[in-house]
């Protein structure tokens, strides 16, 4: 990516003015209106520049002063949204053009992923003049930007403290629930981006941005299907060799791929091929939102794992069974510990209905600060072990142990984490018919914000393990 570019993408993320036009001067509880979740996100997220709302009639919308065309504003804007049926569009692109506007973001759809002879037409028409004045476009069909350094959003309930993850994405439906997802597990954003059809700013050209903006310290993408592969996985290379990047790619059936098709107009790929290209490129592929959210969420807070050897804590009789079972379909390995470990267990652990076996099950009176911590200590100098997986029901804590055991548990935790050394990974499951359910939200609060990472179930904290160990794999070779 050159300087130019990059440089240019900084000036889309930070505009100076921004006017948008189909704000409505109409109530909107319902939010319906996304011209005016426009402005209140930029409001909510303290835009420092001028927002101009466009309306024909309208002489003011959330109480700023309106214009009726692009053109009629008096000052500079660096960037024009757009949320007017896709047929009025060609007539405000003139009106930008006529205004030496920097960025067009086209939130409006029926373009060329409606497949209708005259859109795809209106699509090319449109893009051919931006080109030709030196405006780059957003889009079309797509949600835009989300940058609380520059104060925009797409909607205003978006978190206005900014963070280390930045993400680009195809849908505007994806995007903003990948924000609403990850918020919940405490993560905050550089840069976000949803550039739908991408007919001039592509899935490349984000992607080399945030690779090399400071802000950014890890990268996710929800992604369809890519019309410049080739340059795409280029950039990927470069970037995964700095920064995580961590990818959930829709259409990977054959029914998926209609759908991504009559969405964004997008290609999709064979899943086995995306896959191989994945593994080369150190691109962590996932398969959920939820695997996308739960994987930063574990790359932001954990040590890499050197290997795909974990010990798992917690767990007992048919539960250490089922556990170890899924692990290992996930690709750890759960294997003896060294018989140093053992033996310096078996010495502190009371041998009735416990196990110094990897599962560990070494009871509930084992959890006081002197042993927990020989523990830990065990586990760091134990050469066979890369992760420790550490199930932890809270609900059961709470209920038979009260406020008082879940403190403890909690505080034995935070310290373990100084000791280990090695990437501990937390499931904090709600237990069915326990209750507890406040007492898994304090915990897992408490846990965030010691910059732990939870999960809420076992068979999802060992897959994001291994992918997080194959991420250390491919750094090592590279």
């Amino acid at each position: 990516m050159s300087n130019e570019i990059q440089e240019e993408l900084h000036d889309l993320f930070h505009p100076r003015n921004i006017a948008v036009v189909g704000a409505s001067p109409r109530s909107d509880p319902l939010m319906m209106n996304q011209g005016n979740n426009y402005i209140k996100g930029s409001i909510e997220q303290h835009f420092s520049g001028k927002i101009f709302p466009v309306h024909p009639r309208a002489k003011a919308v959330l109480g700023l002063t309106a214009y009726p065309r692009v053109r009629d504003i008096p000052d500079p804007l660096d960037l024009v949204i757009f949320t007017v049926p896709a047929k009025a569009s060609l007539e405000v692109m003139k009106d930008c053009v006529r205004k030496g506007v920097k960025f067009v973001h086209l939130y409006t759809a029926g373009f060329g992923e409606s497949g209708r002879e005259e859109y795809v037409a209106l699509e090319k028409e449109l893009i051919r003049m931006a080109r030709e004045n030196g405006i780059r476009v957003v889009g079309p069909n797509c949600m835009g930007i989300y940058c609380p350094e520059g104060g925009l959003a797409f909607q205003p309930f978006f978190p206005n403290v900014p963070g280390p993850v930045g993400f680009f994405s195809q849908s505007g439906q994806m995007a903003g629930m990948f924000v609403m997802t990850a918020a919940a597990q405490g993560l905050r954003f550089s840069k976000v981006v949803s550039f739908g059809n991408a007919r001039d700013l592509k899935a490349h050209d984000f992607l080399g941005y945030l690779g090399r903006d400071e802000k950014t310290q890890l990268i996710g993408s929800y992604l369809e299907g890519l019309e410049d592969g080739r340059a795409f996985l280029e950039e990927a290379k470069k970037v995964t060799r700095r920064k995580p990047l961590v990818i959930f790619k829709g259409g990977m059936t054959e029914g998926g791929a209609r759908a991504a098709k009559s969405h964004t107009a997008a290609i999709a790929g064979s899943a086995d091929l995306w896959r191989a290209v994945c593994r080369q490129c150190g691109i962590i592929s996932v398969s959920s939102l939820d695997e996308l959210v739960f994987t930063l969420s574990a790359l932001k807070r954990l040590p890499l794992p050197k290997g795909k050897n974990v010990v798992i804590l917690g767990g007992a009789g048919g539960g250490s069974v089922t556990m170890t079972d899924q692990a290992e379909a996930e690709g750890l390995r759960v294997p003896p510990l060294s018989e140093r470990t053992v033996r310096e267990l078996e010495a502190i652990v009371p041998p009735e209905g416990t196990s110094v076996k990897n599962p560990l099950d070494v009871g509930r009176k084992f959890f006081t600060e002197g042993h927990f911590h020989k523990l830990m200590e065990l586990l760091r100098d134990d050469p066979l072990v890369d992760a420790l997986i550490f199930m932890q029901p809270i609900a059961l804590f709470s209920r038979f142990m009260g406020r008082a055991g879940v403190g403890m548990l909690v505080k034995l935790t935070l310290t373990a984490q100084k000791i280990l050394e090695k990437p501990l990974i937390l499931v904090v499951e709600k237990t069915e018919g326990f209750g507890g359910e406040q007492a898994v939200k304090e915990a897992v609060e408490r846990y965030h914000g010691a910059d732990l990472a939870t999960f809420p179930d076992f068979r999802l904290a060992a897959r994001i393990t291994r992918y997080l160990a194959d991420y250390q794999a491919f750094l090592m070779k590279s």
